[in-house]
């Protein structure tokens, strides 16, 4: 991890392979206990707080996991009104 110290309106550029123009970090304001920053990013460069790309991370995950048998068995026999048994024989 770099650790930068920078004042109020100073900036940090941070170059990608990639992208055309460099993504821009500016120290906008400062109190005791909050940054606050401005990111010029170019188009289409999706910028998110950690914990809102966390959540997104999750729910791919659980998107991408295969629902369990007995799970769609169950939902298959209340749509259909019909107990289902375990050999998947109503």
């Amino acid at each position: 991890m770099l650790i930068l110290s920078r004042k109020p309106n100073e900036s940090l550029m941070i170059e990608m392979d990639g992208l055309e123009e460099p993504i821009e970090i500016i120290v906008t304001d400062l109190n005791a206990n909050q940054v606050r920053l401005g990111i010029q990013a170019p188009q289409g460069c999706k910028i998110l707080r950690k914990e809102l790309w966390l959540t997104v991370q999750y729910n791919k995950q659980a998107a991408a996991a295969p629902a369990p048998a007995s799970g769609v068995r169950g939902v298959a026999s209340k749509l259909t009104g019909q107990e289902t048994k375990p050999d998947g024989n109503a």
